[in-house]
């Protein structure tokens, strides 16, 4: 029920939609709070939390976008040696579903089904921007945690960024959820022109200088949208870059 109302549902409304008594729905909720599988929305509203999603992994193997997702994203990682993601959006947080690790000695690991604030990471900013429901909701959050120093915490900044990544197609976190770590992240659409989930590479700032972050983004867009394509992504809503369009952009994006 929760999975199908990312906004969150009220206690009352659980209960009635349900069926179920208020106590009962109540006792349930403070169940599912205490595991993480659900989270507090507001006062007395409940979505669904970064737990549930890490529960869902145990069955993943009959997703589809993972099943097809899968064997390009293992490509990716042995084609750039990094550690590459699927991640997903649930409710207000960015998830990770499925990773393939590079061989570097130095590497960023992301815990699988680990939440990360939709406006601190580049999965987070990526899938927002391509949602306008979902960053008028960030937009208008009473509170934007300040991860790091370099975290756009400010609406006006955000405003500006979820535009620039539009036209950019992919999106860029430089120390904004991990200081000293870029991540990178390419859309992942599917049959409805939705953008459901992205290619995720996260690395320390180091490995991706100005001549390598290209290549990597140029790769990963190229997964995104050959698991688009598969997914039956509409032709219009496939984000596909070459390496040159990446280095114009990214010329573009430094000099901003």
């Amino acid at each position: 029920y929760l999975a199908h109302h990312h906004e969150g549902r009220s206690l009352s409304h659980l209960a009635t939609d349900l069926g179920l008594p208020m106590s009962s729905t109540h006792d349930l909720m403070q169940a599912l709070l205490e595991i993480g599988a659900v989270r507090l929305a507001g006062p007395r509203s409940y979505a669904l939390g970064p737990r549930a999603v890490s529960l869902g992994l145990l069955v993943a193997d009959s997703l589809d976008l993972r099943k097809v997702a899968r064997p390009h994203l293992r490509g990716l990682s042995e084609e750039i040696n990094e550690n590459v993601y699927l991640a997903l959006r649930t409710g207000d947080d960015v998830v990770y579903a499925d990773r393939y690790e590079g061989s570097q000695l130095l590497s960023v690991v992301i815990q699988m089904g680990g939440g990360r604030p939709l406006h601190g990471s580049a999965v987070g900013k990526l899938i927002t921007a391509f949602n306008p429901e979902l960053e008028s909701r960030v937009l208008s959050s009473a509170h934007l945690e300040q991860l790091t120093p370099f975290t756009l915490a400010r609406r006006e900044q955000l405003r500006a960024e979820y535009a620039a990544i539009r036209e950019r197609g992919y999106s860029v976190s430089d120390g904004e959820s991990v200081e000293g770590i870029i991540g990178l992240a390419t859309p992942i659409v599917d049959a409805d022109g939705a953008t459901v989930a992205a290619v995720h590479v996260s690395a320390p700032r180091g490995r991706l200088s100005d001549d390598r972050l290209p290549v990597v983004v140029a790769g990963m867009a190229a997964v995104g949208a050959t698991v688009s394509r598969q997914l039956g992504a509409p032709a219009d809503d496939v984000v596909a870059m070459t390496l040159d369009d990446v280095v114009a952009r990214e010329k573009a994006r430094r000099s901003a």
